[in-house]
């Protein structure tokens, strides 16, 4: 038994491709593991199994997975990038000057707290830049933390070795304090001030309007479908009336996309063409709001005008520079005759539906209507987002090779290397041709799944090669540091957002569940951000989320190499 094991062992120091791939897999499943509502995540499960197989496995041996760590951490590192970068630039150009302020805010008193507790606490620079990545959820920082440290020890192999261990056990302590700590923490805040946050969600949501809410394609109520039907122009409200005038008289949006005259089909009118009697009118509008039309207009009637109809879900891209800033209402309004919105998506996260919410460019509009009108309304407002599995792997080559040439350069202030590292550089050429995707949208493309393996397989490839390498060293890192880390950890997660709480509140007047969306995502943590949505009973909380989470994702990975220079 001892032989076989033996074995197996020096199998896997032969094909470290085992390690990776047996982490990967084993971390993956720790972490769909739930305990009551809370999950560690793919993450920390894979670093916990990485650095395991590394201590049981490579004792008294350095094992360094250069290569594929920095291929699998320059994917990830400027798919995130590309994924801001619309509401990073956005956010700065635009109106959003509070959420603007209360990222920086956060991540400046971040970094501040992290420093004076790492000194505090007598941490060492690895344990300092793991403590930030985790406690603040942020795991880009153990990429740039990493690379500053091979800067400043001048490549010094076992000191390099050991300082990059300690950052991989640093971010495994804090980081499950970092994410359920901060769920609860939050909570415990809106608690102290008895702020009901539904309420609160309720108010926000009054400012911005109230819409029909639509379904996913996968399960929907019937009465929210958007259908057409045909009716015979016999009543006399409707005798006579322009196409404009009959819209009018329904209480709701609905739109006519067609009209029969005399056997004649008519796709393309004006709105001020009057109807007729015995005429055929083609309403598209949801089933809800045209099922009693036959009030208005006359009998219903079963054509080969509605049988003939295609109709069209799509995805719109909002490019249109006239358009930034304008609301639903005043777009659909100007130019979405026939056509329905279905979701407003920013960053991957769908935003609450609402008459006033305003749209800003690189939103993804989700449309439906007849295939003629949403084909209208795609080339007035942007670029169609069709499905497709190409990547333009050319822009993610060339997006990689200019981030690391930027990372690489550093400005030596009082004898101090600063430096973005390649990560940072990474991430700033991700964001810059995120941003140019967002305003011309013909190339450049990265489909959300290719996003989905780019950020989450990249970043835990990354995880596990770190974790694999640390394994040796971190039995004895733990046993030095390991309560000293987890308290210094707690402290960091809540400093921050208890001192942005209070600044956000009553210095900036934000309504409390803005402020704790935008909270969440200074703070990187989308696990705080659906808990705040669970508990305030509304979305509306991803309105604070997106300009943060840009801002913070920037901030927080370039303080990763600033904190280890500066401990």
């Amino acid at each position: 038994m001892h032989t076989l094991i033996h074995d197996v062992f020096q199998l896997c120091r032969e094909n470290p491709s085992i390690l990776l791939f047996a982490s990967l897999a084993a971390g993956y499943a720790l972490g769909k593991v739930k305990f009551g509502t809370f999950s560690l995540g793919s993450t920390t499960s894979v670093l916990i199994v990485a650095i395991v197989l590394g201590a049981l496995i490579l004792r008294h041996t350095h094992f360094d997975l250069g290569l594929i760590k920095t291929i699998s951490f320059g994917l990830f590192i400027f798919a995130i990038g590309y994924k801001v970068g619309p509401d990073f630039i956005g956010g700065l150009k635009r109106g959003g000057v509070k959420y603007v302020t209360i990222s920086v805010f956060f991540c400046v008193a971040a970094l501040i707290a992290a420093i004076v507790l790492a000194r505090l606490f007598g941490l060492n620079s690895g344990y300092s830049g793991g403590l930030l990545a985790g406690a603040l959820t942020q795991s880009s920082v153990i990429g740039t933390a990493s690379g500053a440290i091979q800067k400043l020890t001048a490549g010094r192999v076992t000191e390099v070795l050991d300082l990059k261990s300690d950052i991989a056990v640093a971010y495994a302590v804090t980081y499950v304090f970092g994410t359920a700590g901060l769920i609860i923490l939050l909570k415990v805040l809106s608690g102290l001030w008895r702020i009901n946050l539904p309420e609160a969600a309720k108010r926000a949501e009054g400012e911005l309007g109230s819409m029909d809410q639509t379904e996913s394609v996968e399960a929907f109520h019937w009465s929210n479908l958007v259908v057409p039907r045909a009716y015979r122009v016999d009543k006399k409200e409707a005798i006579g009336k322009t196409v404009q005038e009959v819209e009018a008289l329904f209480p709701k949006r609905i739109a006519v996309d067609r009209i029969k005259k005399g056997g004649q089909v008519i796709d393309e009118f004006n709105r001020d063409v009057r109807l007729d009697k015995g005429d055929i009118v083609v309403l598209t509008g949801f089933r809800s709001r045209v099922f009693n039309a036959w009030e208005i207009i006359g009998p219903e009637v079963d054509d080969k005008v509605v049988q003939e109809m295609v109709g069209e879900i799509l995805g719109i891209c909002v490019t249109n520079k006239a358009l930034d800033g304008k609301s639903i209402s005043d777009i659909f309004t100007g130019l979405g005759h026939g056509c329905f919105i279905r979701s407003v998506t920013r960053q991957g996260h769908e935003l609450p539906l609402a008459p006033k919410l305003k749209v800003h460019r690189g939103d993804i509009l989700s449309v439906v209507g007849s295939r003629k009108d949403v084909e209208t309304l795609a080339a007035a407002v942007g670029f169609p987002e069709r499905r497709t599995q190409i990547t333009d792997l050319v822009t993610v080559g060339i997006g990689i090779i200019v981030g690391t040439l930027v990372g690489l350069l550093a400005i030596n202030v009082g004898g101090v290397p600063i430096t973005l590292g390649v990560g940072g550089g990474v991430l700033v050429s991700g964001i810059f041709f995120g941003w140019l995707r967002s305003v011309g949208p013909t190339w450049g493309q990265i489909p959300t799944p290719a996003q989905w393996i780019f950020t989450d397989l990249g970043l835990n490839l990354f995880i596990a090669c770190v974790g694999i390498s640390a394994g040796p060293e971190a039995l004895a890192a733990l046993k030095q540091a390991g309560i000293t880390i987890f308290i210094a950890g707690v402290c960091l997660t809540c400093i921050p957002h208890v001192l942005t709480w209070v600044f956000g509140l009553y210095v900036l007047k934000l309504n409390p569940v803005l402020l704790l969306g935008a909270m969440t995502g200074a703070g990187t943590c989308t696990a705080a951000l659906n808990s705040v949505k669970e508990d305030s009973k509304s979305a509306v909380a991803v309105i604070g989320y997106t300009v943060p989470y840009a801002i913070g994702n920037v901030l927080l990975t370039v303080w990763g190499a600033l904190i280890v220079s500066m401990v």
